[in-house]
């Protein structure tokens, strides 16, 4: 209750932090190789224009577009295309072939080894995946010129796949017309310059899909990002060895979700210092694909900026007059 008003407040789940494996769970999606959303298979995907006429599961665009795993897909669908550009199959097959993708994909590693500095494509001990991860993708579509003169792939279609992730990324609200005509450009690009390697679905999601999910998203889809819980994956990891009761299952538990609720309480994060994160520039090709802040929310902002300028000198003034007040000699 509020000044005899009473204020009620409803809670709405949205399944955004989730991968692409969860999502084929959920929708029984039987293959990872077909989309979840127009349930297209491999044969279908670069065939552009019945894909544009096929129709989508409305119920399926709830779960977002997996921005962060994006990066790590559109990142190994260029490296296994320019392992591939020699024999120009989607599967590898007979010694030959096999051979000559061997010999590509090695020789790929070596000069990014050499001339980035990055492990590609590399298997980690203990079978937990491979060295392919986020910031290996974001260097790689850093520098297009670059990874187009190592690996082969066309600089525009490197180029265009990273101002689209980072158009994702960014956490601001996307025009949606300019973004579907600039993704569908894309598709085209691909299909043209690599029609005999099946685009991955993970990138078919986000060519052909990524504009009518953001439309339906009830926040900039960036920041409905899967994040938040890999950032997690560490703290459990340190939690469960140093924060829980070994002797049964359920005890355990019990005390890593204790502990997850207690690290994750308002007033106690709060307290603690934020990292210092590096901020870098958004470019004008991304720029153009965002949607320009509206004169209602600019004038809002500008409200609360003042609001909490005025609170600020409120609290200070306090301060001062509690210092020379304790000043006083008696």
């Amino acid at each position: 209750m509020l000044d005899s008003e009473e204020i009620a407040v409803s809670h709405v789940c949205v399944m955004t932090m989730i991968d692409g494996k969860v999502c084929n769970a959920i929708t029984e999606t039987a293959s990872s190789q077909t989309c979840y959303i127009c349930k297209a298979t491999p044969k279908q995907m670069n065939d552009i224009e019945k894909l544009l006429k096929r129709e989508v599961v409305q119920e399926n665009l709830k779960f977002g577009l997996s921005t962060l795993h994006a990066w790590i897909r559109f990142f190994e669908c260029l490296l296994h295309i320019s392992y591939r550009l020699e024999v120009k199959v989607w599967q590898i097959r007979g010694s030959n072939n096999r051979a000559v993708f061997e010999n590509k994909k090695r020789t790929i590693q070596q000069i990014f080894r050499d001339r980035t500095g990055l492990l590609v494509d590399i298997p980690k001990s203990g079978g937990s995946g491979t060295t392919n991860d986020g910031n290996t993708a974001r260097r790689f579509f850093a520098d297009p010129s670059l990874s187009s003169e190592i690996t082969g792939i066309d600089k525009d279609v490197i180029m265009r796949f990273g101002i689209i992730l980072r158009t994702l990324s960014c956490g601001y609200a996307i025009d949606v017309r300019a973004f579907e005509e600039y993704c569908l450009e894309t598709a085209k690009l691909y299909v043209a310059k690599y029609s005999w390697y099946y685009m991955p679905s993970s990138v078919h999601k986000i060519l052909l899909h990524g504009a009518i999910v953001i439309k339906e998203a009830i926040l900039p889809i960036g920041q409905l990002s899967e994040e938040a819980q890999e950032s997690r994956n560490k703290d459990l990891k340190s939690f469960r060895e140093k924060h829980t009761r070994k002797i049964s299952r359920i005890s355990g538990n019990q005390d890593l979700l204790n502990r997850l609720l207690i690290t994750s309480d308002p007033v106690i994060s709060s307290l603690r210092q934020y990292p210092l994160r590096k901020s870098s520039n958004i470019s004008s090709e991304v720029v153009s694909l965002l949607k320009a802040p509206s004169l209602e929310s600019m004038e809002a902002d500008s409200l609360r900026a003042l609001q909490l300028n005025m609170e600020s000198r409120q609290v200070s003034s306090s301060d001062e007059e509690d210092d020379s007040a304790s000043d006083v000699d008696f």
